[in-house]
Formats: structure tokens, sequence, C-alpha cells
């Protein structure tokens, strides 16, 4: 299961999801903070690289930056291959 599937599924909001490209942006909260770690842990990677925390400058807020797991953009860009 993709993190933004794992999101979704613990009760993430799917409007609350950002991105550029590739990476996922999602604020920091227990449940991401949750889901991000197991996910991390799961994997085998550092939170720390795969999803640094950023302060948005919108809203102040702290945030996720995962690289990349925005799913739509690599659905995107399986829709532009070339067979």
């Amino acid at each position: 299961m993709t993190l933004m599937e794992r999101l979704l599924a613990a009760g993430y909001p799917r409007d609350q999801m950002f991105s550029h490209e590739s990476d996922l942006y999602i604020f920091v909260t227990p449940l991401t903070m949750l889901v991000v770690e197991a996910w991390c842990k799961e994997n085998g990677y550092s939170r720390s690289w795969h999803c640094p925390m950023f302060r948005d400058e919108v809203t102040g807020k702290p945030m996720y930056d995962c690289a990349f797991q925005y799913v739509d953009y690599w659905k995107d860009k399986e829709g532009e291959k070339v067979t």
C-alpha cells in the first residue's frame, strides 16, 4: 500500500494532501505521525530523509514533504508512456 493509500485508509482527508510534482505534502498531525513513522519503519526508510518536516508558509503549520509519494503524479506519468 502506498503512503497516500495508508493515509486515506487511516482517515486523513484527501483535500489536505498537497503536492509539488512527485512530492506529497501533508500536515503533521498525531494521525500522520503514526502513519508516516509506521510506513518508514516497515520500508526501512529514514523519516528525516524520506519525509522531512518544514513549516508551511501560508498556515505556519508543520508539514511533511514525502519524496516521490504523490501517486497521482506517477499515474499521469504512466499515461504519458509511449509504447
